[in-house]
């Protein structure tokens, strides 16, 4: 695994190479770092050890500072940081934890003076219509390129495969941030229909103008070469 990562960091650095092909080698090389990390939990064992070793040196300097009420106070403070640092897998689940597949909750009140309970359904936003909504092309796209190298001789050449892999990561790694995104819309007009709506609208608008302006620099450049 190690003469791997070294070879990826000399494709990183090997000036013969072009942007475009180390670009594909760096993120390449990340999402290899992460899916190992996840798999074998070097970081999260480490981060784990770390947080234990401040700890056991917080509770010592508890017992000195026992006396000082104030000081005291800030080293509790201190230890509650601590505590509370989360990995950043802890980081991730945490946060996809509050996005919810369903499309409404009900929420239940209680009249404390009648005794009756009230029912509101609340409609809520579905994570498969936010993500599809918000990355629709990239959707479309996605099966074609995982299936590239099956009809695709380039793609199961070395420089391909690299260019291959590191573009399933770029996709994925670009769908959950623009989902994320998404998410920060409020709910609109209490109807999470319009969300996806305005998500499709946005997502088109942005990929009609990357082609307008890729169409423009190629004009450009055709004019420039006459």
């Amino acid at each position: 695994m190690v003469e791997s990562i070294k070879h990826f960091f000399n494709l990183l650095f090997d000036n013969s190479k072009s942007w475009t092909f180390r670009a594909a080698a760096g993120i390449s090389l990340l999402g290899f770092l992460v899916f190992t990390d996840l798999t074998l939990n070097f970081s999260y064992n480490l981060h784990t050890n770390n947080k234990i070793n401040q700890l056991e040196k917080i509770q010592g300097i508890k017992k000195d500072y026992k006396t000082d009420s104030l000081k005291l106070s800030k080293i509790v403070i201190l230890e509650n940081k601590v505590l509370n640092k989360e990995h950043y897998t802890e980081f991730l689940l945490r946060n996809l934890s509050n996005i919810s597949f369903k499309s409404d909750i009900k929420d239940q009140n209680v009249n404390q003076s009648t005794n009756e309970t009230t029912t509101t359904i609340k409609p809520i936003k579905s994570l498969f219509w936010m993500a599809f909504s918000s990355n629709y092309l990239l959707a479309i796209i996605l099966p074609f390129l995982i299936f590239l190298p099956l009809y695709d001789s380039d793609s199961r050449t070395g420089s391909g495969i690299l260019g291959w892999f590191a573009s399933i990561i770029m996709i994925g790694a670009m769908g959950a941030l623009v989902t994320w995104i998404s998410y920060q819309i409020p709910l609109i007009w209490n109807n999470p229909i319009w969300n996806y709506i305005l998500n499709f609208l946005i997502h088109t608008l942005f990929w009609v103008l990357i082609i307008k302006l890729g169409n423009d620099k190629n004009k450009k450049t055709n004019a420039n070469n006459v």
